[in-house]
């Protein structure tokens, strides 16, 4: 008889299931995504994230007997090994012990890990960076979130929270960040970071036939537009990406300084945009790192919104 896995990734936007069998392939490569209830209160988050699971058995009528457990990924911070999630404030949750309540809904082994550990997890063990034993995994789409792969194994830190990329200052004095620090990294190199910057150029006059394009409305700023631009050679958004590409190149700098893993390895959204700042942020990695950048120390994510599922796979494979 086959055996499958559980898994699922939430995410404060999306949550998404997926029923893997045991040598991680999604079964049918189905995957079922629905909004994340937040700010709807902590009860209904968990109703609509055990929803996701439910649906998944009754989709496919698997037999609960052949499942062998179910793997996570959630935002941190974590109590991993405990099974909870200390503070997650667009789901209500403090301290919210998740994979209690799913062993006692689903009788299965459950195993909860941070989403940028199994992107990093996923990354080395059939990803990008497959058969390496030390690299960094960052994600670069609304924030900056990131995890850490020693010796082949993922690296918490003392408190789970190992690996918060995002929050490194770069700029002692600059932008106060939500988690009261100045400067965080993610304040400057996200999606959110570029978007800011534009709608901050807006409110400050600037002119140009791309803000001219959206009537020089902040509400109609997005990615896509600035990318669309960026490749018919529109002078400003290729300068919105050179900008992007500086201020990764300085923040990734300090992390391969601090850990010289073998690679780093970039994922999210804005990644879809390399071609726009690739060539400033490896200009600035290579005037700022101690060890010769190499041109496969940088590498990119093929498995977008997919890697915390195959990471959840990998870690419930393991655990098991």
């Amino acid at each position: 008889m086959k055996k499958y896995f559980l898994i699922m990734d939430i995410g404060g936007t999306k949550t998404t299931g997926a029923l893997f069998t045991e040598d991680g392939e999604p079964v049918d490569d189905y995957f079922h995504v629905v909004k994340s209830q937040t700010f709807k209160g902590e009860e209904a988050v968990y109703q609509n994230t055990k929803g996701v699971l439910e649906h998944i058995i009754e989709h496919f009528a698997v037999n609960m007997e052949d499942v062998l457990g179910i793997g996570v990924g959630s935002p941190g911070p974590l109590k991993a090994e405990e099974g909870i999630i200390v503070h997650a404030p667009l789901m209500g949750w403090h301290d919210f012990p998740i994979v209690k309540r799913l062993q006692e809904d689903f009788g299965k082994p459950v195993f909860l890990e941070n989403d940028g550990n199994l992107g990093a997890l996923a990354e080395v063990r059939c990803g990008v960076a497959k058969g390496l034993k030390h690299i960094l995994y960052m994600t670069v789409s609304t924030g900056c979130g990131g995890g850490i792969i020693i010796d082949g194994q993922i690296y918490r830190g003392r408190n789970d929270v190992a690996g918060e990329v995002g929050h490194m200052s770069i700029d002692p004095d600059g932008l106060v960040c939500p988690c009261g620090s100045r400067g965080c990294f993610e304040l400057y190199a996200s999606g959110t970071a570029v978007s800011r910057r534009v709608r901050e150029d807006i409110a400050g006059g600037v002119k140009n036939d791309l803000l001219a394009s959206i009537d020089y409305d902040p509400e109609k700023v997005e990615g896509r537009i600035l990318t669309e631009a960026a490749a018919k050679g529109d002078a400003y958004a290729l300068e919105c990406y050179r900008m992007e590409g500086h201020y990764l190149g300085i923040g990734i700098s300090n992390l391969l300084n601090l850990l010289n893993p073998q690679a780093i390895v970039l994922g999210g959204g804005i990644t879809k945009a390399r071609e726009f700042f690739e060539e400033e942020m490896l200009r600035v990695l290579k005037e700022r790192c101690l060890a010769p950048i190499e041109e496969d120390t940088v590498r990119y994510s093929v498995m977008n919104d997919r890697v915390v599922l195959y990471g959840a796979y990998w870690m419930l494979k393991e655990k098991l």
